[in-house]
This record gives C-alpha cells, structure tokens and sequence, in this order.
C-alpha cells in the first residue's frame, strides 16, 4: 500500500501571482492526481525558477515573464492581465494623460515584472518620468500594501500596477479599486518552464493537466 511516505514527490517552482492565486484550489487537487505524486510547490521570482531548472534543482516551472535560457523549452500557458490598483475610486477607463496626476508605486529597475510594464507603457507613449512622484518596492505584496496603506490623495492617487488576480480578495471588500488604460489591454502570457534534458514521461501528466487548465 501507497503511503505519504513512499509516495513520489514533483518539484514545481512558481512565481507569486501562479502560486499565490491561480495554483491552489482545483488546479492544485488535479495535479496531485494526475501526477500520483506529492506536489512540493517553491514561490519565488522568474530567475529564481530559471536557474533552479538548469541546476535540476525542480521539474517544472510557471513564471510570469519571459526570462528564459538555451537549456530551458517554454510553452505559452494562460492569459494574465494587469491593471491599475489604487487606493481611491477612479473611473473604470483612465486616460493615459490622467496617470501623471498619480504617485506611481513600481517594483524595482531590475526586476522582470517593471521591465514587461516599462515595455506596456512604451508602446503607448507612457513615461515613468512624467508621474507626479515614483516610489520604488521589491515586490507585488509590498506595491499592493504600499497603494493600500497610502493616504488617499483625490489630487494625486497613489497607484501600482499589478495583476488582476493578485488583488481579487481586496477588490471584494472595497480595500483597493481596479481601473483599466482607456483603449490599451496590459495582457500577459504566463509560461511554463522545463529544462530542456528532462525526462519527459516525468512531466508530460502535469503539462496536460495544466494546459487543460481554463482561467
């Protein structure tokens, strides 16, 4: 008989948004069975799971920006879109204008997640230099809490970008509000990640059961 302790285990790494929001729950239950194994899930950052892949130190990744290396085969998973979170209601659509009125809360220079928001604002002739004020924060959790705790200021709101699905539970309670860049989608591809030696029979189960996946 099959115990928790003879069982196989999977080492999937992800980053905050898959791990946090969109993993746990269903998603999560029909890896297990698909897998027949013990799920170990590692959250960190897109070059955290890159480089933990070409050391075989995971099976399989979910990041959610491209950051990827010779060695390591990506396929296009699901769709992820970023919004405006601020701490007072603005309307539903915002012109682009409108945002230099606003206190920009972003993650740092270097990141994954500032490089694909800088490359959104580009191609909309959106520049970070034109905000009323740019703060800088390490992380999704940390820019949300910042935006939330911040003063409401009609005159100049205090705003981050995030992914929807990272704000879901403070939208319920009215804690943060949502708009969107009139005319402009911020949609992303989420990926997933496996080096590219790996035993494939280990984790063609999972790639099926995730990209059977519907968000």
């Amino acid at each position: 008989m099959e115990t928790i302790l003879t069982k196989k285990s999977f080492r999937l790494g992800t980053t905050y948004i898959v791990g946090s929001y969109i993993l746990p729950g269903k998603l999560n239950e029909n890896i297990n069975i698909a897998t027949n194994s013990i799920v170990n899930v590692t959250i960190s950052n897109c070059i955290d799971v890159i480089a933990k892949l070409q050391t075989k130190e995971l099976d399989l990744g979910i990041i959610e920006t491209p950051t990827f290396h010779k060695d390591i085969i990506a396929k296009e998973w699901i769709e992820d879109e970023m919004v405006i979170c601020s701490n007072i209601e603005l309307d539903s659509f915002v012109d682009k204008e409108e945002l230099y009125k606003c206190k920009l809360i972003c993650q740092k220079e270097s990141s994954p997640i500032n490089k694909l928001i800088h490359s959104f604002f580009k191609k909309i002739n959106i520049s970070h230099k034109n905000f009323h004020s740019i703060s800088k924060i390490d992380n999704t959790t940390a820019s949300i809490q910042s935006v939330k705790w911040s003063k409401p200021n009609p005159k100049h709101p205090t705003i981050t970008i995030v992914s929807s699905r990272a704000i879901e539970d403070e939208l319920k309670y009215k804690r943060v509000f949502m708009s969107r860049i009139k005319n402009y989608n911020m949609i992303r591809k989420l990926y997933i990640v496996y080096h590219k030696d790996i035993d494939i029979k280990k984790i063609e189960q999972i790639i099926k059961e995730l990209m059977s996946y519907s968000s």
